[in-house]
């Protein structure tokens, strides 16, 4: 999937700073050179954030588009094993994360599920799924313009779905 130019009120995810609005583009001199930039108003708090065009997708810069029946249904969707080994499964979940295509994250949580259902989560597994799921039910609070209590209440009952079938 490749990376779209994003627009004045396009809600992002970013994955160190969380949600936000583009408010616009403005040019900035970097290194004696002319360099565009989106202006990002964080949701949380007034604070701004300005991140380079030309580098966007590779800070992980992505456009939300997942409301609460997408991401539901990705959490429903076939189960695909994640690795065993430890630290291959953080740099694929840490990828999912990451990821510009919106439904990998729901996909994650799912897979971290299935997995669930045969070995136990480690601490980082757990602490991961925690965010994610947090991530999820932001996301889909701002796309559907609901409440995010709502939308958590409908993530973590679809999860606790997903632990019932793994018991």
């Amino acid at each position: 999937m490749s990376f779209q130019r994003l627009q004045p009120g396009d809600r992002i995810s970013h994955p160190m700073y969380g949600l936000g609005v583009v408010e616009g583009m403005t040019t900035l001199d970097r290194d004696g050179r002319a360099t565009d930039f989106y202006r990002v108003r964080l949701s949380r708090g007034s604070s701004m954030l300005t991140v380079p065009v030309d580098r966007a997708q590779a800070l992980g810069l992505r456009l939300i588009v997942n409301g609460l029946a997408i991401t539901v249904a990705c959490l429903h969707a076939p189960i695909r094993p994640l690795p065993d080994n430890d630290r291959e499964r953080v740099v694929q979940l840490q990828a999912c994360w990451q990821a510009p295509q919106p439904a990998a994250l729901a996909g994650a949580v799912r897979d971290l599920m299935g997995r669930s259902r045969t070995r136990r989560l480690t601490p980082g597994d757990k602490r991961w799924l925690a965010n994610a799921c947090e991530r999820l039910s932001a996301e889909a609070a701002l796309v559907d313009a609901i409440d995010l209590f709502q939308a958590r209440a409908t993530i973590q009952q679809e999860v606790a779905l997903l632990k019932s079938d793994a018991a």
